[in-house]
């Protein structure tokens, strides 16, 4: 584009938009802008041109409002001029020169930003880049010194918009002489900028120079998944393979720089090798052949026990913070990229190290480790998502491919914890493939690769002692001194001599709390699946198994239908009765108790209370949904839970938990499935219909969601009634739906008493937060009818039929057997307590007949705050009171 044709298009822009719009009204900024980009496109023609461009001005076709400013357009053309004739002087010292070049940048950078009009106005980007073309000659031909200068201040500014002349840094490398130690690690702190295809070659050319710079080679790795066009062949072999800011990747950079040169260069050779060339879960055949002399190079022995010291890292906050640039419509920011969200290259890095340390023997450390990997990476990072599901598969592969009894109880301990559906897909697969080949059901192989972790534990670490307990679902070490004390910890000294020892207990507690959890939640599970075993099954499995009895022996089982219960060191019935377990036939069938089929609940709930037994979930003190007329009516759906408002967030996680498949719905046609209880062994698909109410801050996915009819499908999708589903099927299921309305609710929410946005649902959350009772809230007031009793505080509270009444020294106060939430009497104004604040200042220390009711504990520390009130010092609610 010629200057004669870029100033024909400056003039005459305003004059165009008057004559489109003759109303428009031109101001001072339009009159400024003139005068600067007419002085910029005279003062960067070229030399031959410059005068008869500055004399055509007065011939020019603009408004009466622009003549007046001809001269001052002139002076800023001669200003360019006199700025480029600076750095073009032989005798212009250093700081005039550097001033002169800043003027410049700043004069492109700032002044070439105008909207024009007119019908070539899209040339004037086409335009603004001839006249940088124009100055960066001039600008690289400067001493070392100013382009120094320069090269740092455009490699070292937050500025990302595409008027940055950071994109030109190359074009002052080019001109060499500079010093180029800092500035790759200096833009490496981003994770993605304006550095064009230049950077890789000032990159390898630093490496090649022996100037290693991590910070910058992490940034163009992590460039490369962003940005398309960077995705081409490079020879990306460099030191460090791992990226850095990772706790395991910093730890494998640090132990493989202190080796020998030549052992370097082995290990070297190999973590190149175990970078793929794409994401993919397992390596190929190729892969595996090239890896067997690489890893025979560094030690098969050697390799395996530092890379489970790495992988027992994985996972860990970032040891050093890192930047993504976020693009708003006012351009682009740095945004933190979170702790927690692993380096992508790091994730392939990971992939191939588990593919090398599969060809070596596993262990059941490493295992251990694979398994935490694939669960820490599927867990969400705030407004991403999971971590990194391409690790979490990698991980689970490894698993799957592992023929180790460790491998298989990682496998099951996710079948229960895991609730990212692509991962858990790949478990089910293979612990279903596990199944088929030993001709066994998968749960066979759950429960008979459930490791006993060497219980009952008790040790000594040098004249210490200590043993393991388990308490519910948690295990704690308790200590003992040479005396025989109880103490918190071992000495100093022990912890010093014994540090490997401690590691490795801290780890196997750890372990064992986590495999508690999930085989409660498997145990819980299969009340909906009515799972049966033979009597020697049960024995070995459950009752006599070092682990599960922990769990299996609070639990009520029915064997040859027989009702039975541990207590006092024996099986007993509901009457007391001892059983002798051992008499019980091999090939009895055996199945977990539920309170639909028997009529003797009430007698169990007093047997439980009588031996004082906390059963690990619900089962005893279970809802019990039966078929009601309402739903004989209706035939094949039931409204039981319909038109409940719950949070989609909070609703997914449940669904997730329980096993239902759903995938987040969006304010859009294509996305409108609804939550589904797949039941193979049933053949049978459960189906809660849902309808989006509000999208709230992200205007594409709902916040705020709809409940409607639940029912059955059967083969082809066709609804079942349900009076033909198991009573014991249909109660689990409706405890399911009542858990979501329950919990996701906004109901249940304290905060949400002002009726959410606008106030739309204030009807909706009080009579859901006080009105009649779910089975839920029947069950917990039938609970704090015997508990309460026992309380010191037993004097100030009445059990009503909704509510329990509690008398403060200021206020009698009612709280909701259901949601938990609270009234003061007698004109029943609504208190917020967060359940936080309540547990804080009364953590209950009584008796309770299950876990896992957070409600039931949360309604108790509040009867033991309000019955106090006088000594709340809470400021929230001391002003509620």
């Amino acid at each position: 584009m010629t200057p004669e044709r870029t100033l024909r298009l400056v003039t005459g822009s305003l004059s165009h938009l008057r004559k489109v719009w003759p109303e428009y009204e031109v101001d001072d900024q339009d009159l400024r802008e003139f005068t600067e980009v007419v002085g910029l496109v005279c003062g960067w023609a070229p030399a031959a041109q410059r005068q008869s461009l500055i004399d055509s001005l007065a011939g020019r076709d603009l408004l009466p409002e622009q003549h007046p400013l001809l001269p001052q357009a002139v002076r800023q053309a001669e200003q360019v001029v006199a700025t480029v004739t600076v750095l073009e002087s032989a005798d212009a010292d250093h700081e005039q020169r550097l001033a002169a070049a800043r003027e410049v940048v700043a004069g492109l950078r700032d002044r070439t930003s105008v909207g024009l009009h007119g019908p070539d106005s899209d040339d004037w980007t086409s335009a603004v880049d001839e006249m940088w073309e124009r100055a960066l000659p001039v600008l690289c031909a400067q001493p070392a010194p100013v382009r120094q200068a320069l090269f740092d201040e455009w490699t070292d500014t937050d500025d990302h918009s595409s008027r940055s002349p950071r994109r030109f840094a190359g074009r002052l490398l080019a001109a060499g002489g500079l010093d180029t130690r800092d500035w790759l690690d200096r833009v490496g702190v981003f994770y993605r900028l304006y550095l064009e295809d230049w950077a890789w070659e000032h990159i390898a050319a630093e490496h090649r120079a022996g100037r290693s710079a991590p910070g910058a080679l992490a940034l163009w790795r992590r460039m490369r998944f962003e940005m398309w066009h960077l995705d081409e062949d490079v020879d990306d072999t460099f030191w460090p393979v791992p990226n850095p800011g990772e706790p395991w990747a910093d730890r494998a950079a640090t132990e493989i720089e202190a080796m020998p040169a030549d052992r370097r260069a082995a290990w070297h050779a190999l973590l190149v090798h175990c970078v793929p060339v794409r994401d993919q879960a397992r390596p190929s055949a190729a892969w595996a052949r090239q890896a067997g002399p690489l890893l025979a190079a560094v030690g098969a022995e050697e390799f395996a026990t530092r890379v489970d010291g790495w992988l027992s890292l994985v996972g860990a906050p970032r040891s050093r913070p890192a930047y993504t640039v976020g693009h708003t419509y006012e351009g682009y920011h740095l945004v933190a990229v979170p702790a927690r969200l692993p380096d992508r290259h790091n994730v392939r890095l990971l992939s191939g190290l588990l593919w090398a340390r599969v060809l070596c023997p596993p262990s059941q450390d490493l295992l251990r480790h694979v398994g935490q990997i694939a669960e820490r990476a599927t867990r969400k990072v705030p407004g991403h998502g999971p971590a990194s599901p391409k690790l979490a598969n990698a991980a689970v592969a490894v698993l799957v491919e592992t023929e180790h009894p460790a491998a298989v109880a990682q496998l099951a301990r996710l079948a229960s914890r895991l609730t990212y559906k692509s991962t858990l897909k790949i478990v089910e697969k293979g612990l279903d493939a596990r199944a088929t080949a030993q001709g066994i059901a998968r749960e066979d192989v759950e429960e008979m690769a459930l490791p006993g972790y060497g219980l009952p534990l008790t040790d000594k670490l040098g004249d210490y002692s200590y043993d393991v307990r388990i308490d519910g679902v948690d295990a704690t070490v308790t200590w003992h001194n040479p005396a025989g004390k109880p103490v918190k910890a071992p000495s100093a000294q022990i912890r010093a001599d014994h540090a490997e020892e401690l590691k490795d207990l801290k780890t196997t507690v750890k372990d064992i709390g986590a495999t508690l959890i999930a085989t409660r939640d498997r145990l819980d599970g299969l009340l909906r699946r009515d799972r049966e075993w033979t009597g020697a099954q049960w024995r070995e499995r459950f009752l006599e198994h070092p682990l599960a009895r922990t769990l299996a022996r609070r639990l009520i089982w029915n064997v040859d239908g027989v009702a039975v219960c541990w207590a006092e060191n024996a099986l007993r019935t509901v009457d007391d009765t001892v059983v002798d377990f051992a008499s019980f036939a091999d090939d009895v069938v055996v199945r977990l108790w539920h309170p639909v089929t028997s009529p003797s609940a009430g007698q169990w709930r007093e047997f439980l209370a009588r031996h004082r037994i906390t059963q690990p979930f619900k089962q005893a003190h279970r809802e019990r949904y039966l078929l009601t007329d309402a739903e004989r009516a209706t035939g094949t759906y039931s409204n039981r839970f319909a038109a409940h408002i719950v949070r989609q967030h909070r609703l997914n996680a449940l669904l997730a938990r329980r096993g239902w498949s759903y995938s987040q719905m969006r304010n859009d046609p294509y996305t409108q499935d609804p939550p589904r209880l797949h039941l193979p062994d049933r053949e049978l698909t459960v189906e809660l219909s849902v309808a989006g109410i509000d999208a709230g801050d992200d205007e594409m996915v709902w916040d705020t969601m709809a409940t409607d009819q639940l029912r059955f499908l059967g083969a082809g999708g066709v609804p079942v009634p349900l009076a033909e589903i198991p009573p014991v099927l249909l109660s689990e299921v409706m405890r399911d739906a009542d858990l979501f309305v329950a919990v996701a609710g906004v109901g249940s929410d304290p905060t949400w008493f002002d009726g959410g946005p606008h106030g739309r649902f204030r009807d909706y959350w009080s009579r859901a937060s006080f009105g009649d009772l779910t089975p839920s809230g029947d069950t917990r007031r039938e609970v704090l009818s015997g508990l309460i009793p026992r309380l010191a505080v037993a004097d100030r509270c009445t059990l009503g039929e909704k509510f329990l009444e509690v008398r403060g020294d200021l206020h009698t106060y009612r709280i909701h057997y259901g949601s938990g939430n609270i009234l003061i009497a007698p004109d029943d104004r609504y208190l917020c307590i967060i359940p936080e604040s309540a547990a804080r200042a009364a953590e209950p220390d009584v008796y309770l007949p299950f876990e896992g009711d957070s409600r039931l504990s949360e309604i108790i520390s509040k009867v033991l705050l309000l019955a106090a009130d006088t000594k709340i010092k809470d400021p929230v609610i001391l002003h509620q009171l």
